[in-house]
C-alpha cells in the first residue's frame, strides 16, 4: 500500500481524493493547503487523518511515498521539486510548467532518485479516447489525416473564479492568461494522433467585455509529422462542450469528452450515396445511448468529466506497485510540453 498526500485542496484536489480513497492500494495520509479552512474541510470530508498549511512540514513528518500537486500552476515546479527531494513520486496537475528547461531539470531530478514525475493528461484516458486510439493503432481509421480538438467552457459566467476582478485567479498570471490553463488538454490530444509539430500558428483574441480574462478565444493550426490538427478554446461559445474528432482515410471518429458519446463514421460496401444514411443511423443510436448512459452515471454519482483521471490514477498506482513503466513516459510529457510551449510562446511574442 502506498502512502499518498495531496498538496492543494481546491476543486480538482477533491477529484483526486475521491479517486484515491477508492483504491485499495492507497492510504491517504495527509492534505495541505495554504488555507487552513480548505485543508481541514477536505481532511474531514475525505477522512484524511492529518492536514497542514506547510507542505515542507507535511513531507517531513508524514514521509508520503506519492504526492499529488493540485495547486495553481505557478506553484507546480516548486512543490514538485520539494516532493521529489523528499523522496516521493509526484503527480502534478497540468501544466507542470511552460518552461522546457524547468521541466527537464525536474525530470532529471526524478530520474536521479529513481522516482516518477507524471503530468495529469486525464482526458487521454477517457474510454472514448482510448477506443479511438485502439482503432487508429489497429489501422482501422486508415491514415490519420487531421484532428480537431474543440473546448468551449463558460469561464466568464457569474460566479466563475476566472472572472472576478477583485480576486484575480492565479491562472490569469500565466502567459496567455486563463486560456493557457486549458491548452495542455488540447495539446496532448492532438499529439496522441499526429505526433510532434513541425509548425504552429495561433490566434489569441479578446471578444468579451470586462477586464478579465485578458484573452477569451484561442485558435491554433498545427502542422505535425503525421498530419495536421486544429485546436480551439472558447470562453464564449455555448453550451459547454469538449469534442475530439479524428479524421482518417477509412473512418472518422468523434467523441464528446464531457459525455459518454463516441461516433464512428465508416466507409461501407455498396453505393456511396447510402453512406450518410447508414452513418446517420449509427450516430442516432450513439447519441441515444450517450444520453441514457450519461444520465445513469450522473444519478449513480459516477464520474463522467473526470473518468479519465480515475483511470490514470489507477494505472499510475498499479505501475508503482508492480515496478512497471508509468502510464505516460518522460519523453511523452516532454514532447507535449514542447508543443504547449510553442502554442503559448506565440502569445508571448505578440
Amino acid at each position: 500500500m502506498k502512502r499518498a498526500a495531496v498538496i492543494g485542496a481546491g476543486y480538482i484536489a477533491r477529484e483526486h481524493l475521491d479517486c484515491l480513497r477508492s483504491l485499495a492500494s492507497v492510504d491517504i495520509v495527509g492534505i495541505c493547503d495554504l488555507s487552513p479552512t480548505l485543508a481541514q474541510a477536505a481532511a474531514e470530508e475525505f477522512q484524511v487523518p492529518h492536514w497542514y498549511t506547510d507542505s515542507a512540514a507535511m513531507l517531513r513528518e508524514l514521509a508520503p511515498e506519492v504526492v499529488h500537486v493540485t495547486t495553481p500552476p505557478g506553484s507546480h515546479v516548486l512543490l514538485a521539486r520539494q516532493a521529489l527531494e523528499a523522496g516521493a513520486h509526484v503527480l502534478v496537475e497540468k501544466p507542470i510548467t511552460f518552461d522546457r528547461d524547468e521541466l527537464r531539470r525536474l525530470q532529471q531530478l526524478a530520474a536521479s532518485r529513481g522516482l516518477v514525475l507524471l503530468e495529469d493528461h486525464n482526458y487521454l484516458f477517457n474510454d472514448s479516447v482510448e477506443r479511438i486510439r485502439e482503432q487508429a493503432k489497429a489501422g482501422r481509421l486508415g491514415e490519420v489525416v487531421h484532428v480537431d480538438v474543440i473546448f468551449a467552457v463558460d469561464i466568464l459566467g457569474e460566479g466563475s473564479p476566472f472572472a472576478d476582478p477583485d480576486a484575480p485567479h492565479p491562472s490569469l498570471s500565466l502567459p496567455g492568461g486563463a486560456v493557457a490553463d486549458f491548452v495542455t488538454h488540447l495539446a496532448y490530444l492532438a499529439y496522441a494522433f499526429v505526433g510532434p509539430p513541425r509548425a504552429v500558428h495561433t490566434v489569441w483574441d479578446k471578444r468579451g467585455s470586462g477586464p478579465v480574462p485578458p484573452w477569451d478565444e484561442f485558435r491554433a493550426l498545427v502542422d505535425a509529422e503525421r498530419g495536421t490538427a486544429s485546436l480551439s478554446f472558447s470562453a464564449r461559445a455555448q453550451p459547454d462542450l469538449f469534442w475530439l474528432r479524428v479524421h482518417g482515410t477509412r473512418m472518422r471518429a468523434t467523441a464528446s469528452l464531457f459525455e459518454p458519446l463516441l461516433v464512428f463514421e465508416r466507409l461501407y460496401q455498396g453505393p456511396r450515396p447510402l453512406f450518410p444514411v447508414r452513418n446517420g443511423l449509427a450516430a442516432a443510436v450513439a447519441y441515444s445511448h450517450s444520453a441514457v448512459a450519461g444520465l445513469w452515471r450522473k444519478l449513480g454519482g459516477r464520474p463522467i468529466t473526470y473518468s479519465g483521471l480515475w483511470r490514470l490514477l489507477s494505472r499510475f498506482y498499479r505501475a508503482l506497485e508492480e515496478g512497471a513503466p508509468p502510464p505516460l513516459s518522460p519523453d511523452w510529457i516532454e514532447a507535449v510540453n514542447r508543443l504547449v510551449g510553442d502554442l503559448v510562446a506565440q502569445k508571448t511574442a505578440q
